[in-house]
């Protein structure tokens, strides 16, 4: 009856350390561009524009292609803080179609994907974080895979 409270009492102990960094590798960069914004304007929780995506290109050490069409429907807070909520598709060089979902505050936004791809299922399972921001003409991201 003891060893319990016992066992709870150490694994509290060892949650009050320093929690480790969790490992990110580099699964792209991507550049992606839009159409016109449709501008909604401005609505109970900031300013709402839509952004068509008409394409772009992505690259990295396991995966590259052409961004193909999506839509960014994001809101711009009264701080100016710009949160994506975007899907569009992935195309590879080796013809495989993943379907890309971003939600964040930005610089940070999350990834995650969908794919019928044997060769990129390993995506289906990834929690990505990417960092970046606008370019010439649209945005730039680097993609980083979390463990």
């Amino acid at each position: 009856m003891l060893a319990l409270p016992l066992t709870l009492l150490a694994l509290a102990a060892t949650g009050l350390a320093d929690p480790k960094p969790p490992a990110l590798t580099w699964l792209y960069s991507v550049n992606i561009t839009f159409a016109a914004p449709i501008e909604i304007g401005a609505v109970p929780t900031g300013n709402r524009a839509i952004l068509t995506i008409v394409g772009g290109s992505f690259a990295g050490p396991k995966i590259a292609g052409k961004v193909g069409s999506g839509i960014d429907w994001g809101l711009t807070d009264a701080k100016g803080t710009f949160s994506p909520d975007a899907l569009y598709t992935l195309y590879t060089n080796d013809n495989a179609t993943i379907l890309v979902s971003e939600k964040g505050h930005a610089p940070g936004v999350q990834i995650l994907f969908e794919t019928a791809s044997p060769k990129y299922a390993y995506l289906n399972t990834v929690v990505a974080y990417a960092t970046g921001g606008p370019s010439e003409a649209g945005v730039s991201l680097d993609v980083w895979q979390g463990f």
